[in-house]
Order: C-alpha cells, then sequence, then structure tokens
C-alpha cells in the first residue's frame, strides 16, 4: 500500500503539468505548421496583397490601412495581435453587413406654409412677399376667393366667416352695394322731409306751410270780405236816400 501511495504520489505532478489542447496557447502554437507565422491568423482579403509582415512583433489596428478592414480572423485562430476586441471573428470592425444598424437620417422639417397657402387658386393673384392684402387689391377676374379654412384667413378676406372672400358686392370695409344704396336713400329721404317740412335749424322743429298752392283759401277769404263790406255799404246809401 505504501508503495502504490508513493507511486500515485509521483505520478500526479507530471498529470498536473500536462497542457490542455483545447485551452493552451502553448499547444497551439506546437499545432500550427512549422513555417506558419501570426499573420496566418487572420484572412487576407487581396490575393498577393498582405498587411502583414510576419517580422513585426505586434500590430494594432490604426497600424493597417483601413482598406484592409475588417480582417477575418481565420477558423481556430487565436487572434494573436489582440485585433478582435469583441471576439466576433472579425478583427478592426464589425463584419460586413453587420453591426448596429445607423438610424435613417431625420427629414428637415418642412418649410411653414405661406399665408397664400391657405386661399385656392392663389398662386395667380396672390405672393407672400407681398404683404397684406385687401379685396381692391385683387383683380376682380379672380374673385370671390375660396378659403381653405375659414377660421384660416391670415388677409381677412372673408368677413361673414363662410370660406369665401370678395363675394360680389363686398367691398373693404365689409359692406355691400345694398348698404351703400339704403344709406343713400335714407340721405334722399332727409333732404325730401327738409325741403317739405322747412326745417330752419335741423333740430326737427317744422316752420309754418308758406306754400303757394295754401294762400287760395285765404284770398278768397278776402274776396268774400270785400264783396260784404261793398255790399254793406250799398244798403246803408240807399237806406239813406
Amino acid at each position: 500500500m505504501a508503495g502504490l501511495a508513493l507511486l500515485f504520489g509521483g505520478a500526479l505532478p507530471s498529470w498536473a503539468e500536462v497542457p490542455d489542447p483545447a485551452t493552451s496557447t502553448e499547444a497551439r502554437d506546437e499545432a500550427k505548421a512549422p513555417d506558419a507565422t501570426n499573420c496566418d491568423d487572420y484572412a487576407q482579403p487581396f490575393d498577393g496583397e498582405s498587411w502583414c509582415d510576419p517580422g513585426v512583433e505586434d500590430y494594432d489596428c490604426d497600424d493597417i490601412p483601413q482598406e484592409y478592414w475588417p480582417i477575418q480572423l481565420v477558423p481556430g485562430s487565436d487572434d494573436p495581435y489582440g485585433l478582435d476586441g469583441d471576439g466576433d471573428g472579425w478583427a478592426c470592425g464589425d463584419p460586413p453587413g453587420g453591426g448596429e444598424e445607423e438610424p435613417p437620417a431625420e427629414e428637415p422639417p418642412a418649410d411653414e406654409p405661406g399665408p397664400c397657402a391657405h386661399y385656392a387658386d392663389s398662386a395667380a393673384w396672390c405672393s407672400d412677399t407681398h404683404g397684406d392684402y385687401d379685396c381692391p387689391d385683387i383683380d376682380d377676374a379672380y374673385k370671390p376667393i375660396e378659403l381653405f379654412d375659414a377660421e384660416l384667413d391670415p388677409f381677412h378676406l372673408d368677413r361673414d366667416s363662410d370660406a369665401v372672400g370678395c363675394e360680389t358686392g363686398e367691398d373693404d370695409d365689409g359692406g355691400t352695394d345694398d348698404d351703400d344704396a339704403g344709406d343713400d336713400g335714407a340721405g334722399a329721404g332727409a333732404g325730401g322731409g327738409t325741403a317739405a317740412g322747412g326745417t330752419a335749424d335741423g333740430d326737427g322743429e317744422a316752420l309754418p306751410n308758406t306754400g303757394a298752392g295754401d294762400l287760395a283759401p285765404l284770398w278768397l277769404g278776402a274776396v268774400a270780405l270785400l264783396a260784404a263790406g261793398a255790399l254793406l255799404v250799398m244798403r246803408r246809401t240807399a237806406a239813406q236816400r
């Protein structure tokens, strides 16, 4: 038993010193071809050309021209230069077509529409650089003017908010020709009343009517009075005789 213990006790250290071929770098190096170099751990993308010089002890990605990026490691490579930081089998960058997708470029915000855009067919008469428009500024050939939204009327052309601006008969103040005619009629009526009533100071008090047609009864009364007087004189003269 003691001999067996000594036998196994002396054998265990020799077993522990044997490297594991699956995990030992030294073992993999020994498994390589005798003439293999560190450059053989990396695929060369261009025939006859190489970025790797076996005589160079170490490489960083900055030492390698970017035209060779990304660099694929050959299967089983242990990345002797430590270029594959994330262990995905590709050094100095993400694999072609891989990696995170770049977000789509944001489209610039659309320009705010000018005031003319709120009126239908406004290109024929409206310019955003003109400033404000009034109905008299717009040719009658383009009237009435339709609005896309009655609440969006930057030029205030739609007085009655019915989505139609500069309607026929509507002036810039929002009045109509009928209103003007009514005002003229009212003025004429007032003038006629003054002439007929004969107001002197404009405070509404009427002067006496002195028209010639109204004097006829007075003339008749005067003639009748004279006739009666003459008749009375004639009777007194006859009585005295």
